[in-house]
């Protein structure tokens, strides 16, 4: 009303402005005294609200009769839509299906006039709703949206082919083939029967992937971890460069970083500056790169180019380089300069940290735990990993038995509360190999230290210097809710890749080498998911696709 009230000032408004002041008689209703209102255009479903158009002329008085109708209060409770007198009545609500009658009296002065109108309410078709991304071997809920009258059971009978049928009203369905597939449904209300239909299409089994690198072709490959179908290795044909450590998937992007020719102390063209961090789609497109280094003559050289690399949660990519910690830039970035000075790291275990010297502390794996960032060591003196904020200020490192490990490469099971690690160096009684620790390093376990896991002939590659073997540059989880599922590793065997030219050396082929995994919380050997690549980084996306 406070609008109509305004609305009713501008036109006294504007007559005065328009007559002298003497000239001013008097005002009145102008036009014809009509009874009229308007339902909505389109169909009207229940249960369902109607809102109501008030068409009337010239009235001053109201008065709406919503016969069978309700309405629904500010508070959100039903009741009885008792007889109105608004001028704009609040929107009627049907519960049922039906032909419904609505009248309107209004009143001008001393007179009177009536209209009814019929609304017609439609029962609500039966539908089906479909569940998002269904794949062969993966239970999805069907359920329908169907009209039920009071006091009645409504009768559901599904038919999703192949000999699958339910009568449930939220049939949990597994197909086994994929593509498309007619579902139909038929429901009896306790008034009458109906049928409905829905085409979907089964998807191919949704799974992780698993994306790693070749030290052979120096390219991308990846594979489907499927457990129902047999999957493929497929290229992406993006090359990495020589010696590609690190391997991330955050979202819908795969980030790679390459260290190039040098590994350990080198000189001539093995000592210049030849890395690379780019990405890349999920799907191989998009090739983009984030940043290489500019190699000079006094710090920019094999000692800064990137190593392992993580995205974090703020859109950064962090990498490690052999001797000067580890630096960020943003991640979504192209041809972004690279850090020109050793002093421009963003993380360094410094002789505070390590109450030692630092010479031979060589940073390898870094991770986003939390709100923490933590990074590993593994060069002849350096071991353990240390933990930082984002900012780059230091919060402690380890002091439990991981400690004592030099540690290639590390991944957190934040689910089942692990550490597994892979330490290229025999340390504290342990040999080489893949160990699992709790998350306060503590415990630990051997996970793969078999002969095939030590370094030299018969075993796995020695590519590197001594006590700064390469090893397993690459691990990574697959773990459903429920805290099972698989430790993913890269395996380079001895008669694959060996020694510590630039570039290495290569075997005729990698038939021995490939990617193992281990199933969590099991006994069992470690086993190959797949040879013939000798891979150094590897990552999954963690998304089902």
């Amino acid at each position: 009303m406070k609008g109509f009230k305004l609305f009713y000032l501008l036109i006294i408004g504007v007559f005065l402005a328009g007559c002298a002041k003497n000239e001013i008689l008097g005002i009145g209703q102008q036009g014809d005294y009509i009874a009229n209102f308007d339902f909505p255009t389109v169909k009207v479903y229940a249960p369902g609200k109607v809102g109501i158009t008030n068409r009337s002329k010239n009235a001053n008085k109201f008065l709406w009769d919503f016969s069978g109708a309700k309405r629904i209060t500010s508070q959100g409770d039903t009741i009885n839509y008792e007889p109105s007198e608004k001028m704009v009545p609040d929107s009627a609500y049907y519960e049922l299906p039906g032909e419904y009658t609505v009248k309107l009296i209004t009143w001008q002065d001393g007179q009177q006039k009536e209209i009814s109108k019929k609304i017609v309410v439609e029962k609500q078709q039966p539908l089906i709703v479909v569940p998002e991304n269904i794949g062969v071997y993966l239970e999805v809920v069907f359920a329908a949206k169907v009209f039920q009258y009071p006091g009645q059971t409504v009768t559901y009978n599904w038919d999703f082919g192949s000999g699958i049928t339910s009568t449930d009203a939220n049939p949990k369905v597994t197909f086994t083939q994929e593509g498309p597939r007619l579902v139909k449904l038929t429901i009896n209300d306790g008034k009458e029967t109906l049928t409905t239909e829905a085409l979907v299409n089964v998807q191919g089994e949704l799974a992780r992937t698993l994306y790693f690198t070749d030290a052979f072709t120096r390219n991308i490959y990846k594979i489907k971890l499927t457990s129902q179908t047999v999957s493929s290795v497929e290229t992406l044909n993006i090359a990495t460069g020589y010696n590609p450590y690190g391997l991330t998937v955050q979202g819908n992007k795969v980030y790679l970083s390459s260290t190039g020719l040098g590994i350990t102390f080198s000189s001539g063209v093995a000592a210049t500056a030849d890395g690379i961090l780019k990405s890349f789609n999920i799907d191989g497109t998009g090739e983009t790169v984030i940043s290489k280094p500019v190699p000079n003559a006094a710090i920019i050289d094999y000692r800064m180019d990137p190593w392992k690399n993580t995205v974090d949660k703020n859109g950064n990519i962090w990498w490690t380089t052999r001797n000067y910690g580890a630096f960020v830039l943003n991640a979504s970035g192209s041809e972004l300069p690279y850090p020109t000075n050793e002093n421009q790291f963003k993380i360094r275990v410094t002789a505070t940290h390590a109450g030692e010297g630092v010479a031979t502390y060589f940073a390898s794996d870094i991770k986003e735990v939390g709100d923490e960032m933590w990074i590993s060591y593994a060069g002849t003196t350096g071991k353990g990993i240390y933990k930082f904020k984002h900012d780059g200020t230091y919060i402690g490192k380890f002091t439990t038995a991981i400690q004592s490990h030099a540690i290639r490469s590390f991944v957190v099971d934040k689910i089942n509360g692990h550490i597994y690690f892979a330490t290229n160096r025999a340390d504290a009684g342990r040999t080489e190999g893949i160990y699992r620790a709790d998350l306060d390093g503590s415990n630990i376990v051997a996970i793969d230290n078999s002969s095939s896991m030590l370094i030299g002939a018969g075993g796995f590659s020695n590519q590197g210097a001594a006590g700064e073997y390469t090893y397993v540059m690459g691990l990574d989880l697959a773990v459903d809710d429920n805290g099972q599922g698989y430790l993913y590793y890269g395996y380079r065997a001895f008669t694959d890749i060996s020694g510590n030219a630039n570039p290495v050396a290569l075997g005729s082929s990698a038939a021995n080498s490939g990617i193992k995994r281990y199933k969590l919380g099991s006994n069992q050997p470690a086993e190959f998911l797949l040879k013939g690549y000798a891979p150094y980084g590897i990552a999954i996306d963690q998304i089902k696709r």
